[in-house]
């Protein structure tokens, strides 16, 4: 009964991602806000970052949203100084800084698109701007990139100006999108040197087969390292998906005389995400 009902349900998939990692109450407070229908929690306290993956029709995704705007309210301060000043931070433009919803079951983009619209709404009305990209981007249709570009996300230092609206006083400007499912994965490379890898990027890069690449700097288990981060929006086709981009760069860098010694990804494999949501709905 509950499987037949399962199939015949407009599902969506949202990878929200929030500025916090470190205040262990608010991350359990928002885990459990999700956890009928979260199917991937990713939590980062060097970045100060999370990723929570939740399923489910429009009304749920929203709601969800929405209860995860009001505890990121009353907990958290994007001009906090602690946020100003500290350099590993992950770049941002607001405390729920990207809320990409996808096409799961069901639905298609469009549909994804009036989700995503409903969200920025509701994000509205409590004060907190929003930047549209993709399907819900009804007037430009601009890429999540395009979108970061016009604003100060790509700067290091955080605020709440984005340099095109006035961002909410403690949580800053939300970004939403819709677009097809987009999986973040990540490479970390044995070097400090960020010089040594920025040549690299162009062999990496695919415009054919859905990879963007963007480079940064960071600490693994206590050394300095690159970290080459990858959107990759075909992640489901033989070359644009994790395996094949991670196989690129072991190659390219094993040219320097370097290694990729760890890889992840901060949102599930799109192929895992029907069968992780059923068996929460079978508990």
């Amino acid at each position: 009964m509950v499987a037949d009902s399962f199939m015949n349900q407009r599902l969506l998939v949202c990878c929200l991602n929030i500025q916090e990692a470190r205040i262990s109450v608010v991350v359990s407070q928002l885990i459990n806000i999700c956890s009928n229908n979260l199917v991937k929690s990713f939590v980062d306290p060097l970045y100060n970052r999370s990723n929570l993956t939740f399923c489910g029709q429009k009304d749920e995704i929203v709601s969800l949203v929405d209860q995860i705007s009001d505890v990121a309210l009353e907990n958290i301060d994007v001009n906090s100084p602690d946020r100003v000043t500290d350099s590993t931070m992950h770049h941002h433009i607001g405390i729920i800084d990207n809320i990409p919803v996808h096409p799961l079951h069901n639905t298609t983009v469009e549909d994804a698109a009036e989700t995503a619209i409903s969200v920025s709404d509701t994000l509205i009305s409590k004060g907190i701007p929003t930047l549209l990209y993709g399907a819900a981007d009804k007037e430009l249709g601009r890429s999540l990139v395009q979108v970061r570009k016009s604003t100060s996300f790509f700067q290091r230092g955080q605020t709440s100006d984005n340099g095109q609206i006035t961002g909410h006083p403690r949580l800053g400007t939300s970004v939403v999108g819709a677009v097809p499912y987009v999986l973040s994965f990540n490479m970390v490379i044995n070097t400090g040197d960020i010089d040594r890898i920025v040549p690299l990027i162009p062999g990496i890069r695919s415009k054919r087969y859905g990879v963007q690449v963007m480079p940064y700097k960071n600490v693994f288990q206590g050394e300095n390292v690159v970290e080459i981060a990858c959107n990759l929006t075909q992640p489901c086709s033989l070359k644009g998906g994790s395996g094949a981009v991670l196989d690129t760069v072991t190659s390219l860098v094993e040219q320097l005389d370097l290694r990729v010694i760890h890889s992840y990804s901060t949102n599930p494999p799109f192929d895992s995400i029907l069968s992780s949501y059923l068996h929460l709905i079978n508990r």
